[in-house]
């Protein structure tokens, strides 16, 4: 498209009017099922048992607080049916979650005798209400704090002692937790063991075990302040060969423009060869954590190429971003099959990521041996990752993983299980997790082009969360793996051209997107708004989403630099930050500008629209798969502003609409609502009623949060002619101005504001 058909991103300035407190809901609380003596008699028994359990016998007998975990009936899952005044500091507080549906509740001996007593007694409404969303009541167990997996078992047999992950309870009191904290160290000076605090999520309190035993394993675990035990999971390069195919010239790979500037991608990875003449006057620093013994760049190289020059090593193929960016080499990843422990790759991104505060944008290409993600629980690393993201306003751009078992998968999907499944850390909530698709194809391959990489792991993430978010070009192979001229070209590890296949090598396309973005922004820019238009404009490219094409393709892949960043004649683009919404506070707009050119004849609203919502919510690992504690939804709709109450009606669905029949409506509710990123979009074509509209964002906590902070969002919404011919541009932006709404051009670097019509 000409450069001068390129128009600004508008950014709409709330004003104080725009925020209002919602309209009061709710009613009486649902009784799901009689609460009889019988059920009374039945849930008194079980809260004995517990007491029994943990306070009966001498020999059993603790003076620590300790733990219950209560189960709610399926139908009773909504936020608004929990048990909160049954369960309350008087009783037995709520304290965390784990599955959809199951509380864990700190319990001490006095505070079961109040809670058997209203079991027994209580016959308000809502004490009823409360009693009849339980299905059971027992104690946490030894058994449901053990994680150890069968290779840490055979490990702790073969070699007699191994470094655990432990992780103690928060009762949320502080007397109570030093209270357990103390019990824990007296154990461990009783087995001679020592521990080091470690940083994970928020809502953790997690200690490196050295040197355990099998019997320091039973010890730990039956101690009734043991919330998980493992070891630590290992990480490493996806993939670390490749086909060299020449040796890489200077045209294949020129060095920096003079004058220029470019981004920075921190690359944790393998390295990168310090005496490579080619990738070397791309890098800003270099942090080592890896022995040379130990150390092999080809991986490293490999995805440093591709943050620098993915275009032009891949023949100016237009799919690959133009957008280029120079690269902070932190080795960490040991070659030769050596893997990193968790918990040291944690202590390098803890020294690392604080060290480079102008590094924005991280590229995480490495995976794990550990189980995929899970239905009912987000990976300890993953919300290591989300703290500091967030701790540093910044981004991890994570690969999705490869699936490495032949026969390798075609398109459609082969039904797989669960074994093709995205692993940790790639349910990380704030990162931006890549997938691959197939950029060529042959013969005998196992897809086709722009079909998903028969290796690439497909989502859901942890909880039913999408991931991967985005997709971007891997390669593609045949039914054994094999991948000669089908793979992406990048440089290895030792000067030459080479091929390769993976989605190590899709993600830093991605992350040298997502950086070129943030850096157009400028440094005042959000990092949630850059996260944003990146996905945003994956959205503008692709065809209606379908449900079962989410797990594979995320939302698509990303636009380039200047298509995220502008709009063209027939689309109008528009940016909204408010940054005062939480529950209790919604944003409403009114007037909102449609275009007299997509109105019909009858007065009908054409055409199509197309919103992408992106937040950062407040984290607590503590609840388990309710780990995201805070949910926006966002509704463009028609009202009438003569009514009292101005009714409004939701107009753009989310997308995908057909996300119900790929998982059940409580899945939905509980898991999909809640994730971060969300995308709507509706198309027109023979008009809808209206004739005004109104944007609408609100909030909502999980019931017993309070995070009083609004929420970091930002809400992107495009309107377009889908015949791409008539001024919607010009007429949104005069509609604005006719209404009041304070806008100006979204700020971009001069490499983009010299391609965009002023």
């Amino acid at each position: 498209m000409p450069e001068e058909l390129r128009f600004p991103i508008k950014v709409v300035i709330p004003a104080r009017t725009d925020f209002q407190r919602p309209h009061a809901g709710g009613g009486a609380r649902k009784v799901f099922d009689p609460v009889t003596t019988a059920v009374r008699s039945r849930l008194a028994g079980q809260v004995q048992g517990l007491d029994g359990h943990f306070f009966g016998s001498l020999a059993g007998r603790t003076v620590l607080p300790v733990v219950g975990r209560v189960i709610l009936k399926h139908k009773a899952l909504a936020k608004s049916h929990r048990p909160a005044t049954l369960f309350s500091q008087s009783t037995c507080p709520i304290i965390g979650g784990r599955n959809f549906g199951e509380l864990l509740v700190s319990v001490r001996q006095d505070g079961l005798r109040r809670l058997l007593q209203k079991l027994q007694e209580d016959d308000t409404a809502i004490g009823k209400a409360d009693i009849s969303t339980i299905e059971r009541i027992e104690p946490f167990r030894p058994q449901d704090a053990m994680k150890m997996t069968p290779q840490g078992k055979e490990a702790l047999n073969h070699d007699g002692k191994i470094d655990l992950k432990f992780q103690l309870f928060r009762h949320m009191e502080q007397d109570l937790d030093e209270i357990v904290y103390q019990g824990f160290q007296a154990l461990l000076q009783l087995m001679q063991l020592a521990s080091e605090p470690l940083r994970y999520g928020e809502g953790q309190r997690v200690f490196r075990v050295k040197g355990a035993s099998r019997a320091a394993v039973d010890a730990l675990s039956n101690f009734v302040g043991t919330q998980g035990l493992s070891e630590f999971p290992l990480y490493r390069a996806v993939r670390t060969e490749a086909i060299p195919l020449r040796e890489a010239q200077i045209d294949d790979f020129p060095a920096p423009a003079t004058g220029e500037t470019y981004p920075v991608v921190g690359i944790i990875d393998s390295g990168v060869n310090p005496d490579d003449p080619l990738l070397t006057p791309w890098m800003v620093g270099r942090e080592t954590y890896v022995p040379e013994q130990y150390r092999d760049h080809h991986h490293g190289s490999f995805v440093a190429g591709l943050v620098v020059n993915g275009r032009r090593l891949n023949h100016d193929d237009p799919r690959f971003p133009e957008s280029r960016a120079k690269f902070l080499d932190v080795v960490a990843i040991p070659g030769h099959g050596q893997e990193i422990r968790e918990d040291d790759l944690l202590a390098i991104l803890e020294e690392v990521v604080p060290k480079y505060p102008a590094v924005k944008v991280w590229n995480l290409s490495l995976g794990t041996e550990s189980q995929p993600c899970k239905d009912d629980f987000f990976s300890d690393f993953g919300a290591a990752l989300d703290r500091i993201q967030e701790a540093n306003k910044v981004r991890f751009v994570i690969a999705a993983g490869n699936y490495q078992i032949a026969p390798f998968r075609g398109w459609p999907a082969e039904n797989l299980g669960e074994d093709d499944r995205v692993r940790p850390p790639a349910d990380s909530v704030r990162g931006v997790t890549v997938g691959s698709i197939a950029h060529v194809d042959r013969p005998n391959s196992r897809v086709k082009a722009e079909e998903p990489s028969p290796f690439s792991r497909r989502g859901p993430g942890a909880c039913f969360l999408p991931k991967p978010e985005l997709v971007h070009y891997g390669g593609n192979c045949d039914d054994r793996g094999q991948y000669q001229q089908t793979g992406v070209l990048s440089l290895n590890g030792t000067r030459h051209l080479a091929e390769n296949v993976g989605t190590s090598f899709a993600t830093p396309l991605v992350s040298t997107l997502l950086a070129n973005i943030h850096d157009a922004l400028g440094a005042d820019a959000s990092h949630v708004l850059s996260k944003a238009i990146l996905i945003h404009s994956a959205i503008l490219r692709a065809e209606r989403l379908q449900a079962k094409d989410l797990r594979y393709k995320g939302f698509g892949v990303p636009n380039n630099l200047i298509g995220a960043l502008t709009c063209d004649p027939h689309t109008a683009t528009l940016i909204f930050e408010p940054g005062e919404v939480r529950p209790g506070r919604e944003f409403v707009k009114g007037d909102f500008p449609i275009p007299q050119c997509l109105r019909t004849a009858e007065g009908k609203v054409r055409g199509e629209f197309v919103i992408t919502l992106a937040y950062d919510p407040p984290l607590d690992l503590a609840y388990g798969a309710e780990y995201c504690r805070r949910n926006v939804e966002v509704s463009l709709g028609t009202y009438n502003p003569s009514t009292p109450k101005a009714e409004h009606q939701k107009k753009i669905p989310c997308e995908p609409r057909d996300i119900s029949k790929l998982y059940e409506k409580h899945l939905v509710e509980h898991g999909f609502k809640w994730s971060p990123v969300k995308v709507y979009r509706e198309d027109f074509p023979r008009g809808t009623a209206g004739d005004h509209w109104r944007v609408v964002v609100s909030a909502e906590d999980r019931k017993g949060a309070s995070d009083p902070q609004p929420t970091t969002l930002a809400l992107i919404v495009t309107i377009r002619d889908p015949e791409r011919q008539l001024p919607v541009y010009d007429e949104v932006v005069a509609r604005m101005a006719q209404s009041g709404w304070v806008t100006q051009d979204l700020r971009v670097s001069d490499r983009v504001r010299t391609r965009v019509r002023r």
